[in-house]
């Protein structure tokens, strides 16, 4: 797996429900709104940045690991999400930094239905949805992932201005796609983030074992889109081998316990300079257990008007 794909999963941090104890409380302003619009008016950038990107004064001492409470409410909140979560749609807006040069902002109108299991074995495999509302180079392209089908491919119907009506199959993991997205769709459901976040927080602690390198932040007053929401900030101010990232957040929606953003932050490469973004997703309009049927997930999905 590529370092590139690996930065961009640590973002998915902290998909926590509840209050998180013991982390250190701090107070962020309001952030602004996210577009929701409809697909047929102007789509807009993201929810502004200045609230989520990084205060940090420098590392400091612990006596216990900073990321310890932090994994316990991971692991906890992943089996929270696999109990409770079945399917989910949103409208996901989306800027990533790929190979070198940052991105415009992406509009996807997502449906998902979780794995799922019962008794050791598989009763419904991960099944992903896209429908692309922008840029305008892929307006219209609408990308079908159902695990275990289809020879494991993306189905992929075109869009854009020319033969947007081509449907073909593409690798999920192959350079066409990582030219596009930094995230798999393999990881897209709430409870793989959280195994790939799991992992990461792990690596971290390995990486930092003394936690001198890692600062976690507790903000309760975060709002997205209206919503009130808490989020939860990792930052590494010093680079070193093993650490994958700068700073990371992950904002949870209070009444919901899902992610609604999150966003992650390279080093600047001279002190005092802009950490540069390396990645952000706002998710929007979320819905949880809408029963989506096996229609949603049929490949003649792609082909209607």
């Amino acid at each position: 797996m590529s370092r590139r794909w690996l930065r961009t999963g640590v973002a998915v941090l902290l998909t926590f429900s509840g209050t998180v104890s013991g982390l250190r409380d701090v107070h962020a302003q309001q952030a602004g709104a996210v577009a929701t619009t409809p697909a047929s008016a102007t789509l807009t950038s993201a929810t502004p940045v200045e609230a989520f990107r990084p205060a940090v004064t420098g590392p400091r001492p612990v006596a216990d690991h900073p990321l310890s409470r932090v994994l316990k409410f991971a692991h906890e909140e992943r089996a929270y999400l696999q109990q409770t979560v079945r399917d989910f749609t949103c409208r996901v807006t989306k800027r990533e930094r790929i190979d070198g040069e940052l991105q415009d902002h992406y509009f996807i109108d997502m449906r998902v239905r979780e794995q799922t299991y019962a008794g050791g074995q598989e009763t419904q495999p991960l099944s992903v949805y896209l429908e692309f509302l922008g840029p305008s180079h892929v307006e219209g392209r609408r990308a079908l992932f159902v695990a275990g089908q289809h020879d494991n491919k993306l189905l992929v119907r075109k869009g854009g201005r020319r033969f947007g009506y081509v449907v073909i199959d593409v690798d999920p993991f192959g350079e066409s796609v990582k030219r596009e997205s930094l995230m798999p769709i393999n990881e897209i459901g709430f409870s793989h983030l959280l195994d790939r976040t799991i992992r990461t927080l792990q690596q971290d602690v390995v990486a930092d074992p003394t936690g001198d390198n890692t600062i976690v932040e507790h903000i309760t007053t975060a709002t997205i889109n209206g919503r009130p929401c808490q989020m939860l900030r990792i930052t590494h101010p010093q680079r070193r081998d093993g650490l994958q990232f700068y700073s990371a957040s992950m904002s949870i929606d209070s009444e919901l316990h899902v992610p609604v953003r999150f966003d992650v932050y390279d080093w600047p490469e001279t002190p005092g300079q802009e950490p540069p973004l390396t990645a952000e997703f706002t998710y929007t309009n979320v819905m949880l257990n809408p029963n989506l049927d096996d229609a949603t997930f049929a490949p003649a999905i792609l082909r209607r008007p």
